[in-house]
């Protein structure tokens, strides 16, 4: 499905100005977003919630009380002072719900949101809070400092109680916030499906510069960057995290140029859902590989994207690691897990094409060779022509 086709998007890039490379840019963004997906979120939570069980199980050597809570999510923050406080119905109320029905299929000695005496005649020893995203940390850090019970911290900060912090997606400068303002909450106690140690965004100047320059148009203009000016890469289907580029969620000022978000007050219309059930990073192949210094091969896959459906991202990592590119680096672009990348990179080691140190191998770069055309047009044996590149390729600048 071509992006555009979904309802909402044509309109959305239209706001975009033609001159320059600004809807390309865009188109390029909304390909990149890693969207999760109902199906997808509540699979990871089961998934992870009985991880973390048996862990605890296997640590203690036999069964112990268990309670699992859902992060509370405090209204009041930068992007909301003026409006009147009501009854949380956010993402915290949608983990309740998904705590709520996975606790019937729990054992009867894990129980999900106790009061404070059912966890004191049980003696409960391990607390788990469930979250779906970590951005700045500061919510948590509220939550805790405003819900959790005086008792509960007391079981805490005399070694009675562990506590344990679950999410699927969470900046690292977030979690590191977290980790130093509550003293319970240790990192070897936190598991994170999706880990963003810089968002692609910032790592790419072309985009932050385009999240930032129509934030002259939103109403919120400090919410250009988001909240915690982290430009977050993620976006849950039941809805965007405003610590996404307001450009996403913020409406516009009011004038000839009013900004119409995709996701408005960060909400998702039905329309949008094929969003989160199709994935599109595939077509964003060419300039990944551009941007790396891959600019032959580039070039080529711009005229034959559909053959590398499928195995874009072994073929991304590749050309990433030929370049000396981190891990980390990879990960942070690619916008995945670190199960996603291990079992890429295991792909990859597998057929041959990188070695145990994560070495390109002679195949593999026969590989990325044989992506660029056989037949080529005929060029002229003039030297000074012979290497040359554009300083841009669709609106992003290469490597030197």
């Amino acid at each position: 499905m071509n992006i555009e086709e979904i309802p909402n998007v044509s309109e959305w890039l239209a706001q975009f100005d033609n001159e320059l490379p600004d809807q390309y840019l865009a188109r390029y963004l909304l390909k990149k977003i890693r969207y999760v997906s109902f199906e997808e979120m509540e699979a990871w939570l089961q998934h992870e919630l009985q991880s973390v069980i048996d862990e605890i199980l296997k640590s203690e050597g036999n069964k112990v009380p268990i309670a699992i809570f859902p992060v509370a999510k405090p209204f009041i923050h930068e992007f909301n002072q003026d409006k009147e406080e009501k009854p949380p119905n956010d993402s915290s109320g949608r983990i309740a719900h998904s705590l709520k029905n996975l606790e019937r299929r729990l054992p009867e000695y894990v129980e999900v949101t106790p009061r404070d005496d059912s966890m004191k005649e049980r003696k409960v020893k391990h607390i788990i809070f469930v979250d779906d995203f970590i951005g700045t940390g500061d919510r948590f850090v509220k939550s805790w400092r405003s819900t959790v019970s005086r008792r509960v911290k007391s079981w805490c900060s005399h070694g009675w109680c562990k506590i344990w912090l679950v999410s699927f997606a969470g900046h690292d400068g977030g979690l590191s916030h977290i980790v130093n303002q509550i003293r319970p909450v240790i990192k070897e106690r936190v598991r994170i499906n999706l880990r963003i140690k810089k968002s692609f965004i910032w790592a790419n100047i072309e985009l932050a510069k385009l999240s930032y320059r129509y934030g002259d148009r939103l109403n919120k203009s400090k919410a250009r960057l988001g909240y915690g000016k982290l430009l977050s890469p993620v976006i849950f289907q039941y809805g965007c995290p405003n610590n996404a580029p307001g450009i996403f969620w913020s409406k516009g000022k009011r004038g000839k140029k009013r900004w119409k978000p995709l996701f408005p007050e960060r909400s998702v219309a039905t329309e949008l859902y094929p969003l989160f059930n199709t994935d599109m990073s595939n077509e964003t192949t060419p300039e990944e590989l551009w941007m790396v210094g891959h600019h032959d091969l580039a070039v080529e896959i711009i005229d034959d994207i559909n053959n590398y459906h499928g195995g874009h991202h072994l073929m991304m990592i590749l050309g990433f690691l030929d370049k000396n590119k981190d891990i980390n680096k990879i990960r942070s672009v690619l916008v995945l897990t670190d199960a996603e990348l291990d079992e890429k990179m295991r792909q990859l080691l597998k057929h041959g094409l990188i070695d145990s140190d994560n070495k390109v191998t002679q195949f593999g770069k026969d590989i990325l060779k044989r992506g660029k055309k056989t037949k080529r047009i005929q060029k002229d044996n003039n030297e000074e022509y012979k290497n040359f590149y554009p300083a841009s390729f669709l609106g992003f600048q290469r490597e030197i």
